[in-house]
């Protein structure tokens, strides 16, 4: 059932004259009466009574007309929601995270993006950054907020933050009450942290951390989320670097001290995969290049 036919039975329920109705489909008559025929045929019965003055609904077309509204109503959504889609201003973006982000500006550019697209969702997946990149290439995730050690084949990615990171230490440490520690001094504690497989950025800048200082670090515990490794801190079952962002957090049980040491980094990525064409992924790129464009504007100027 061709839509341009119901448009136009639509149009002569409405006129019940041919010549308006034509007028009003900027079409001649002729076509408009085949149509209209046509329509018929295909339902297997009358739709309009006509005589020479007079055109009028049958029981048939009376009964159609309101199931003829809806179906042009619906398909007319269905093709506005297609282009909104197409355009970037509706859809599904689902995005990964590990627990630190929420810590940094991964709250900003979702509340920024609520507002230039309210009728696009978000779907978060809080995992590793191993399991974000395996995912984003799959194509499970359109993007991710994450550690990178280097450069991922396949991905492109944008630096959200360079920040040190600092030691924590269960609060019963004796250290734990200093303001800044040498990494060396930690030569003999058992470290809890992410396995590579889970992220291989941050272990690889740990690893790095502890070779420069002379030492390979004791592994007492493998985790897979920041909050766990700090509450296994706080209960006494071994050391972390974490990133200082951690360090506002107000969790009990742990001190957050000073790193002295070289190139003692923690960098966190947005990454997408580089051939993507998902129109609502590739704002959302150019949303958080802007804004951490306009941030590093901003410290420049001041």
């Amino acid at each position: 059932m061709e839509l341009r036919r119901l448009q136009y039975f639509i149009v002569l329920a409405e006129e019940l004259h041919f010549r308006r109705a034509a007028a009003r489909l900027a079409i001649s008559q002729p076509p408009l009466s085949i149509a209209i025929k046509q329509l018929e045929e295909e339902i297997g019965a009358p739709l309009f009574e006509r005589s020479t003055k007079l055109v009028s609904l049958t029981p048939v077309g009376a009964a159609f007309y309101p199931e003829a509204l809806r179906i042009v109503a619906q398909l007319d959504r269905a093709r506005s929601i297609a282009q909104r889609v197409a355009s970037g201003e509706r859809g599904v973006l689902r995005l990964g995270f590990v627990g630190g982000m929420l810590l940094r500006r991964m709250p900003e550019f979702l509340a920024l993006h609520r507002r230039a697209h309210p009728e696009a969702s978000v779907i978060l997946r809080e995992l590793s950054s191993g399991e974000q990149i395996r995912s984003i290439r799959s194509g499970e995730l359109a993007a991710g907020f994450l550690h990178m050690g280097g450069p991922v084949e396949e991905l492109d990615h944008l630096l959200m933050a360079d920040e040190d990171f600092v030691a924590c230490l269960p609060s019963s440490h004796p250290l734990a009450g200093a303001e800044i520690v040498k990494v060396k001094v930690l030569r003999d504690e058992r470290f809890v942290m992410f396995s590579r497989e889970i992220s291989p950025g941050y272990f690889d800048t740990v690893i790095s951390i502890c070779a420069r200082e002379g030492f390979s670090p004791t592994i007492s515990f493998e985790v897979g989320h920041w909050l766990t490794a700090i509450l296994l801190v706080a209960k006494g079952l071994g050391v972390a670097l974490v990133p200082r962002c951690f360090a506002n957090t107000g969790l009990r049980g742990v001190s957050f001290v000073e790193l002295k040491a070289a190139r003692t980094h923690s960098l966190a990525h947005f990454a997408w995969k580089r051939t993507s064409s998902d129109p609502l992924l590739l704002r959302f790129v150019d949303l958080v290049r802007t804004t951490l464009s306009s941030r590093v504007n901003k410290h420049l100027s001041d």
